[in-house]
């Protein structure tokens, strides 16, 4: 029988990367999550607590065969590999989702949300045969091939870069604050980020303004195994919007994956944002799975 635990420490998000990675391997683009996911999920605000919030899962001869992921809004992030325990470990992993958020579901508050990707069929049947019931609320994955694209027009005096390295890490988390509203990535955080195993300056690109201020932001992370890239998050401040400063942005992105050896790129879209699916399909990304929210009986 598979033995679970909470997660213990550095040694334990290696181990969950190189699931993820291995995941890529055998299915391609079609995986819930990228490495370069775990390191942002990990580091991306000072409330993250692992040894709380992430469970383990391993067989019987003590490899590491899937995790999940809970988070305070009540969403649970899955990943199994190989996909054939996932009827063996789902009951369990529902179990522990629902006594980690014994209030959710009660009136007024959003339920408990499990999601699984349209593609995985076997997670999305060990969740239906444990009566759950998949909702009409998805994460679109996109992807798209990648090459030297050459660069975007851009207005009168921005420019598109990388940041410069930790004397930026203060204007860096200044404008993800102001273009996503939140006051979650301070410096110590993004100082966090930065020090993560899969980031990398020359791909946290950044848009500056003629004034010297930054006003959007890509971060791109790689898998360079698998020759995939992915863009989390990717954002523009409200002043310097409908400029075309993420286009710009995502084509030098797409271009320095390139570069790296990458040859799909990755971006997720919550569907019910319009204008972000439209901005990534103009950017030659196409719909390739859809990560559904599955919700208790």
């Amino acid at each position: 029988m598979p033995s679970s635990r909470f997660y213990a420490g550095e040694q334990d998000l290696r181990a969950m990367t190189r699931l993820v990675s291995e995941a890529h391997a055998a299915h391609g683009p079609q995986v819930e999550c990228t490495v370069g996911d775990i390191d942002w999920r990990m580091y991306r605000n000072a409330f993250v607590r692992p040894e709380q919030n992430v469970r383990l899962w391993h067989d019987e001869r003590g490899h590491l065969v899937g995790f999940a992921w809970g988070y305070v809004n009540g969403d649970v992030d899955l990943l199994i590999h190989p996909r054939e325990h996932a009827a063996t470990l789902m009951p369990q992993i529902l179990e522990w989702a629902q006594a980690w958020f014994p209030t959710r579901g009660a009136s007024g508050e959003r339920p408990l949300h499990v999601w699984a990707l349209e593609s995985n069929t076997s997670m999305t049947r060990a969740l239906e045969q444990q009566g759950w019931r998949r909702i009409e609320d998805c994460y679109l994955h996109l992807a798209r091939p990648t090459a030297d694209t050459g660069t975007a027009p851009l207005p009168p005096g921005y420019t598109v870069r990388n940041v410069r390295g930790p004397e930026e890490t203060a204007a860096r988390a200044e404008v993800h604050r102001r273009a996503f509203g939140t006051e979650r990535v301070t410096t110590e955080v993004y100082q966090r980020v930065m020090g993560a195993s899969h980031y990398r300056a020359h791909l946290d690109l950044v848009a500056e303004a003629p004034d010297g201020s930054l006003a959007a932001l890509a971060l791109c992370w790689l898998d360079p195994e698998n020759g995939l890239g992915e863009f989390e998050p990717v954002a523009t401040a409200p002043e310097h919007r409908r400029k075309g400063l993420a286009q710009a942005l995502i084509q030098e992105g797409v271009r320095r994956m390139w570069k790296e050896g990458a040859r799909t790129a990755l971006v997720y879209a919550h569907a019910a944002n319009p204008a972000s699916v439209a901005l990534y399909e103009s950017a030659g990304f196409r719909v390739i799975d859809r990560n559904w929210g599955y919700v208790a009986p």
